[in-house]
């Protein structure tokens, strides 16, 4: 038997060892999405939690809520302003790297954007909204949708830096703005709605004309190929199909909380302080999912085994999954508290609370998705996954039919959870089936003693420990704990120090 000296040695070098090679082999990958990811969760999380939070105490309730129906009602047909462009865009350009844009897109584009704009604002005054800020939402909607197509092309010419500047550079932007702007006594009412979105739109013009310029300045001299504007569409349909599907079942929520709820826009106002948190833990797996997209088509058009990939970025979602949702079912009270301590209003009542809790359990769902449904987009069977969304959405909007009259927000967020756990099921076993991903009882006994212990963790922690301090300690436990689930990687790594 070694030494407890010669065998602390061996640990350190086989791990050692394991990220000399991992970093040497990865080096430039690793550095992109290190960079993707730091100015995200530098830039995203202090708009999420510290400007949204400020202006929706400011504003109260009631207008913040009217504001954020008239967002989800633009968020509902945002696809219209891509319609798969985006992404045929940047797998065009990265296929072939002298691949000129042709300017039949770009005029797509813009008819696409015009499309969008009347539907939208057809909808907005047929429900009676705020015409001048449904204007402002829909400009800034536009004008992030050219953002995002210069995006595409900077992706394309593998330009990742450039490209992780200009996904911040809106809020970055509009942060520093808003900062300022927030403190001010005209911040008030209507007017600091206003103010709220033409920085905004700042933001946003920007981040155009940044990326833009890098687009432009790197790209090939758009052609005039022959591709006509239904060509185009057709190749899109799927994709943009599933795109609102998804969209809809996602975001319809508000829409019938407002026409539905006891409240209308203040329960919109309440439901989007829980939603904000939701939005937040998603920009983990968004990331994530960006990256897979490419490792995952590739893998599948070499029929390489893509088992070993998904079960690690599984893994990886769960890590952060379980101590989310069981943040989300013991330290409600207290996050809340933490946040919105001076918002409008009596303060928090029990259904707010639930509310909250059901949204960071629709957190598992919605993450595994970003893995599997990923999975199934790389494999090509939009079909499917497209009636799957459909069926979803009809589900949806008859369970918040059904629910929200009763329960209010926190039916909505029910219906919220069925719908995404419905979703990821059917996208679990479609991938199973088509010999993707397979879960045999050693992998099911990995996650069952992780859920287990999660749940141990935070339960007893939060009875003897109900403040926030409890909830930093269950944190720190569980990162130490939930390692459990990549003890095959850590037995592959101190094998390489034998």
């Amino acid at each position: 038997m070694l030494p407890r000296s010669c065998a602390n040695q061996r640990f350190f070098f086989a791990v050692a060892d394991f990220f000399i090679f991992f970093v040497a082999l990865k080096r430039a990958f690793l550095g992109n999405m290190a960079l993707l990811q730091a100015l995200n969760w530098l830039i995203k999380p202090v708009w999420i939690f510290f400007i949204e939070v400020a202006v929706q105490d400011k504003l109260g309730n009631d207008l913040y809520g009217q504001y954020y129906s008239i967002f989800g009602l633009a968020l509902l047909f945002n696809i219209l302003l891509d319609f798969g462009l985006n992404n045929y865009t940047a797998s065009a350009i990265a296929g072939s790297p002298s691949h000129a844009v042709p300017r039949s897109i770009l005029r797509l584009r813009i008819y696409l954007a015009a499309a969008y704009v009347l539907l939208t604002g057809l909808l907005g005054w047929l429900q009676g909204m705020n015409m001048n800020l449904l204007g402002l939402v829909l400009i800034n909607q536009v004008l992030a949708g050219f953002t995002l197509y210069h995006r595409a092309i900077l992706q394309g010419r593998h330009l990742f830096k450039t490209d992780s500047v200009a996904s911040v550079a809106d809020r970055l932007v509009a942060v520093l703005l808003l900062v300022w702007l927030v403190g001010s006594s005209r911040f008030q009412g209507e007017q600091g709605l206003y103010y709220f979105l033409l920085a905004q739109t700042l933001g946003y013009a920007v981040s155009m004309v940044f990326s833009s310029y890098y687009a432009r300045k790197n790209a090939a001299t758009p052609a005039d190929v022959p591709i006509s504007n239904g060509a185009l569409l057709g190749k899109m349909g799927w994709f943009a199909a599933l795109s609102l599907a998804m969209a809809v079942f996602t975001r319809v929520d508000t829409q019938m909380l407002k026409h539905l709820a006891p409240g209308g826009d203040a329960a919109v106002g309440m439901y989007a302080r829980s939603f904000r948190f939701l939005d937040a833990a998603l920009i983990f797996s968004t990331l994530i999912s960006a990256q897979l997209l490419p490792m995952f088509t590739r893998m599948l058009a070499k029929q390489e085994n893509t088992d070993g990939l998904v079960w690690l970025n599984m893994r990886i979602i769960l890590f952060v999954a379980l101590p989310v949702a069981f943040t989300g079912v013991f330290y409600a009270e207290p996050l809340l508290r933490l946040f919105y301590k001076r918002s409008h209003g009596a303060g928090f009542t029990q259904e707010d609370v639930n509310t909250f809790r059901l949204l960071m359990l629709c957190f598992t769902p919605m993450a595994l998705v970003h893995i599997f449904g990923t999975w199934l987009t790389a494999a090509g069977v939009l079909k499917k996954l497209g009636v799957l969304a459909v069926f979803c959405v009809l589900v949806n909007a008859a369970l918040n039919f059904l629910l929200i009259p009763q329960m209010g927000s926190s039916g909505a967020a029910v219906a919220g959870l069925i719908t995404q756990f419905l979703f990821v099921l059917v996208c679990i076993y479609w991938v199973v089936r088509s010999k993707g991903f397979s879960m045999h009882a050693k992998r099911w006994f990995y996650l069952l003693v992780c859920f287990n212990a999660a749940y141990a963790i935070f339960s007893v922690v939060s009875n003897h420990i109900p403040d926030l301090s409890g909830f930093l300690l269950a944190c720190g436990l569980w990162a130490f704990t939930g390692m459990f689930l990549f003890v095959p990687e850590w037995k592959k790594w101190l094998s390489r120090g034998n």
